[in-house]
């Protein structure tokens, strides 16, 4: 049996042609391959798109000191054996960054710390305080008076009617606070705070701290002696009258311009009608 042999020639040809209908089956699969990976992309690109935004830390926000941490940090009896930081921080807490005139009576010369306790204390409490104080130690005055600044000290009883009206014409009155820390006893609590209540701005307070003595008989604190805290009991009462009720039982400019009172451990707080709402009840 004869053939023809096989031509290395025709061999090569036809693994040339192979080659070629390969290699263009490859590019047509890489073309589809592409033209797939286009529509993709399309219908990426018609997605709606998501806004990815870095979310910074938050910032420190940086805390100030309480009016219990100012008044522990400087040693006043106000927090501690008193707890009058409830009231001072519910009521100047909000307000202790305007502008404030104050006056405390009482500068702290009769404590065994010494003077200029609440001193500090207001000034570090509130930054744009103008601070008056009455003091009755005028020895004691002049020689704590080296260390002090942004205050104006008048000396004086806060129970004489007569340097009372020297400190107001003096001071000009209009004060936003008033906080009697003086000498406790009933005569000066109540004279006082008849006297200086009207100098009051509309809207403010007065403050009378260390009540506790009208019930020590060593301060006149003798049950129907007329007590500060029975002159408030009477005050309340008028303020819970009808307008056409009885007569007040405080009938003076105090009861008069009286908004509001309230009363923790010790500290009552007497809120000053606000401008134009002055109600004279006869």
């Amino acid at each position: 049996m004869t053939g023809k042999l096989w031509n290395p020639i025709s061999a090569c040809a036809a693994i040339g042609i192979i080659f070629i209908f390969a290699t263009l089956w490859n590019l047509q699969s890489h073309d589809i391959s592409y033209q797939q990976d286009l529509e993709v992309q399309e219908q990426l690109d018609s997605e709606p798109k998501i806004n990815v935004t870095e979310v910074e830390p938050p910032v420190p926000v940086e805390t100030r000191l309480s009016f219990l941490d100012i008044a522990t940090k400087h040693g006043t009896d106000k927090v501690n054996p008193h707890h009058y930081n409830y009231m001072y921080e519910k009521y100047l807490d909000p307000i202790r960054d305007q502008p404030l005139k104050m006056l405390e009576i009482g500068l702290g010369c009769n404590m065994a710390y010494g003077p200029g306790k609440s001193y500090y204390t207001w000034l570090e409490f509130l930054p744009h305080v103008d601070l008056y104080y009455i003091e009755y130690d005028r020895a004691c005055v002049e020689k704590w008076s080296q260390d002090m600044t942004n205050i104006k000290v008048f000396t004086g009883d806060q129970s004489d009617t007569a340097f009372l009206e020297r400190f107001i014409s003096a001071s000009g009155g209009g004060f936003d606070v008033i906080i009697d820390d003086g000498g406790h006893f009933m005569n000066q609590q109540i004279t006082s705070f008849n006297r200086l209540f009207p100098i009051v701005k509309p809207g403010g307070i007065y403050f009378i701290e260390d009540l506790a003595t009208s019930y020590q008989e060593v301060y006149g604190g003798k049950k129907g002696s007329g007590t500060m805290m029975e002159m408030v009991q009477e005050l309340l009462d008028d303020l819970n009258r009808n307008v056409g009720g009885p007569p007040l039982k405080n009938g003076n400019i105090v009861g008069q311009e009286m908004r509001s009172i309230e009363c923790g451990e010790e500290i009552c707080a007497f809120f000053k009608k606000g401008l134009g709402q002055t109600e004279i009840r006869l």
